[in-house]
C-alpha cells in the first residue's frame, strides 16, 4: 500500500520553516489533512501569504499533543466552546514554536499566523475566509476515512457523520470553495457505505507519515525537500 502514497504530497514550493514545522508533527494522524488544506489554500487564493500557508500547515496542531479540549459525540460539530478551545490551544502551540524557532524574527509574521489559526474555524476576513475553506475541503477530501472509521466503531451513527460532512461543506464563504466542495461532500457521503474497507489503524499511520507523503528517503534539507 505504501507504494500508492509514496510522494503524492511532494512540494517544491514548502519553505525550510515548512518542512521543520511537518517534521514537529511527525506521525499526527491529521498531518496529511494539513498538507492538503495547504494546497488547497494555494488553490484558492494564488498570493497567498506566506502567513496563510504557514497557517494551512499548522492550524490544527494541538491536537497531536495531549491536554487539549476533548469532544464527545453528544456535543455538535458548531460547538463555540469546543472550537474556540480548539482554536486557542492550536494557536497557543503554534505561536510557541515560531518564537522557539531561531530563523524566525519577523513579529509580524507571527502575530499574522497566530492570527490565522485563532480563525480558522470561523473565518473572517479575507485570508481568514480562505483559510476555514481549504480546511473544509480537505476534511472532505483528506479525512473522509475519518468519518466512515466513526461509523465502523459507532462512535457516530451515519447521520452524525453526515452531519459533519455537510457542515464542513456549508460553513465555507468563499464562492468557488464551495464549487470545488459538492462532489468532494457526495463522495466522502458515498464512502460512509464502505466502513468495512477502512483499516483505521493503517490509514492513521499512513496519514501521520511525512516521509511517505512527502516521498523522501532521507530526512528534508535545509534548502528544501530532498528527494
Amino acid at each position: 500500500m505504501d507504494a500508492e502514497w509514496f510522494g503524492r504530497y511532494a512540494d517544491p514550493s514548502l519553505t525550510p520553516l515548512e518542512l521543520h514545522a511537518i517534521q514537529w508533527l511527525e506521525g499526527f494522524y491529521e498531518l496529511e489533512h494539513l498538507l492538503v488544506t495547504r494546497r488547497w489554500a494555494r488553490c484558492l487564493r494564488a498570493d497567498a501569504s506566506p502567513a496563510l500557508l504557514f497557517a494551512a500547515l499548522v492550524h490544527d496542531a494541538e491536537r497531536h499533543f495531549p491536554g487539549g479540549p476533548s469532544s464527545t459525540p453528544s456535543v455538535p460539530f458548531d460547538d463555540p466552546d469546543y472550537l474556540f478551545a480548539h482554536s486557542l490551544r492550536s494557536a497557543d502551540v503554534v505561536e510557541e514554536f515560531l518564537r522557539s524557532e531561531a530563523r524566525v524574527s519577523d513579529e509580524a509574521f507571527i502575530r499574522q499566523v497566530r492570527a490565522l489559526v485563532l480563525r480558522h474555524e470561523i473565518g473572517g476576513g479575507t485570508e481568514a475566509d480562505v483559510l476555514q475553506a481549504a480546511d473544509s475541503l480537505s476534511f472532505l477530501e483528506a479525512l473522509s476515512w475519518l468519518a466512515a472509521e466513526w461509523v465502523r466503531s459507532g462512535r457516530y451513527s451515519k447521520e452524525r457523520s453526515v452531519e459533519k460532512l455537510r457542515w464542513s461543506l456549508e460553513r465555507i464563504r468563499v464562492p468557488e470553495a464551495l464549487v470545488a466542495g459538492l462532489p468532494l461532500y457526495d463522495h466522502a457521503v458515498r464512502e460512509l457505505d464502505t466502513t468495512s474497507a477502512v483499516d483505521g489503524a493503517e490509514r492513521r499511520r499512513i496519514a501521520g507519515d511525512f516521509r511517505l507523503l512527502l516521498g523522501l528517503t532521507g530526512e528534508p534539507s535545509e534548502c528544501g525537500v530532498t528527494p
